[in-house]
């Protein structure tokens, strides 16, 4: 078919519309780009000025702490200290993502944080500081002097116009390449540099979560047991499975928070996977991989078959606690009773398909790392009277006394006092056993589909 001259110069027009459209809407799109890319610098100097600041301050913070002397003051100057690493860890979740990341600097500022805040506590009901807690705040603003020198210096680089932040972005392959440590890449490389050369924390024994007496903690109730090797290991699977030992298969030995050996067993369409203790050969953690039916059981009768379970498997004076429904399981926790104290620290969990009836979980970590004969005492106040000191907005609905962790996994005796609020809802206030202060308080998330704690 011959075009016509007309028709000829119709798609020439039409050709060389669609190209200055395109070129249009790519001017446009690098435009947009270009404001994007600028505002994301902005940003990114920003949330690095912050950064900076707040260490300098955290710095600051931690000497005036090594001074103080009254518990007030020290509680407010370590509130302030925790308020700045926490400023500072915002500023870093604020600068460019890759895998040049201030991981070191980010766990300094995380650990003092909650050191400074465990101080302020203690502060706030009355302690003082000891001599050791004042070395490891000494420790502390030498780390923090040292980040906040460098960041200061990168900062005035920053100003004058000398480093860019977005250089973070681009010299991600460079670093990540590079086998000299100190390899010049601009502002990207100082941080390398910040974080090759930030000396090691302290070892901060204290209540909290990131002591460093919890790494070094062993599971209570293995105390004394004897090491076990693979096959016996498979032999206690297979037993608490039920299953010959050879339908076993071995995956791997996992070493923290308790050394275990994890094996799994097909049956059908499900996949079973059991960890044993390496010393003692107990059984730490069973799953089951399923699909889950309709359910059938009510919580009722579920949680009459978790308990029937936990005593066929020797954990004895479980009694339970909150449970929870959810995709066609019910998950019950379950904590040790000793002299009608409820203790905590030693939690089970078992999960019960609704649909079958069959137990298909088991998580036993919390007792196997806590579990041990204990000398509990008892309440030195008068339950019934410190009643008034708690909250007039409360109503106390009854009290038990419980043992519970603290975040650096210790144990404390309180008074438990479940209370409901003028909405109806519930909280668990607990008032320790020698003090009669407040220790702790939980909020109880309260649906058709069971109970949580927060």
């Amino acid at each position: 078919m011959v075009l016509s001259k007309k028709a000829g110069r119709l798609i020439v027009i039409y050709s060389l519309a669609a190209v200055l459209v395109m070129g249009v809407f790519v001017w446009r799109a690098r435009r947009e780009s270009a404001a994007l890319s600028r505002s994301l610098a902005i940003g990114y100097d920003h949330a690095f000025t912050e950064l900076a600041t707040a260490v300098g301050e955290l710095d600051a913070t931690l000497q005036k702490a090594r001074c103080a002397a009254s518990p007030a003051m020290v509680s407010t100057v370590c509130a302030q200290g925790y308020a700045h690493c926490a400023a500072a860890g915002q500023a870093i979740a604020s600068l460019p993502r890759s895998d040049l990341e201030l991981e070191h600097t980010a766990a300094f500022l995380t650990k003092a944080g909650d050191y400074l805040f465990y101080l302020s506590r203690s502060a706030a009901g009355g302690g003082t500081l000891t001599e050791e807690e004042r070395e490891a705040l000494g420790t502390l603003s030498e780390s923090a002097a040292r980040v906040s020198g460098a960041l200061s210096d990168l900062a005035a680089r920053l100003i004058a116009g000398q480093v860019s932040t977005g250089e973070l972005e681009r010299a991600e392959s460079d670093i990540a390449g590079a086998e000299d440590a100190l390899v010049d890449t601009g502002f990207a490389g100082s941080f390398k540099t910040l974080e090759d050369e930030l000396p090691e924390l302290p070892a901060l024994i204290y209540d909290g979560p990131f002591s460093a007496h919890i790494e070094q903690a062993e599971p209570r109730l293995l105390r004394g047991l004897a090491e076990v090797g693979q096959d016996a290991a498979a032999e206690a699977a297979a037993e608490f499975l039920d299953v010959p030992a050879a339908s076993l298969t071995f995956r791997h030995v996992r070493e923290k928070p308790v050394a275990v050996f994890v094996f799994t067993c097909q049956s059908g369409n499900e996949v079973q996977t059991v960890e044993v203790s390496r010393i003692g050969g107990k059984i730490v953690y069973f799953g089951t991989a399923r699909e889950s039916g309709e359910g059938q059981m009510t919580a009722e009768q579920a949680l009459t078959r978790a308990e029937a379970f936990l005593e066929e498997h020797g954990f004895e004076s479980m009694a339970p606690t909150y449970h929870q429904a959810e995709a066609g399981e019910l998950t019950a926790s379950f904590a040790y009773e000793q002299d009608g104290v409820i203790c905590y620290p030693d939690l089970v969990k078992v999960t019960v398909a609704l649909d079958t009836g069959k137990v298909v979980g088991l998580e036993a970590g919390g007792y196997i790392m806590c579990h041990q004969p204990r000398a509990l005492g008892g309440i030195s106040f008068d339950t019934e009277a410190a009643v008034s000191t708690l909250s007039p907005w409360l109503t106390v609905r009854s009290h038990r006394p419980a043992l519970i962790p603290t975040e650096g996994k210790n144990e404390v005796l309180c008074e438990e006092y479940l209370c409901e609020t003028p909405e109806g809802k519930h909280a668990l206030v607990y008032l320790n056993a020698e003090t009669g202060r407040e220790e702790q308080i939980l909020l109880l998330l309260e649906s058709e589909s069971g109970t949580l704690t927060i």
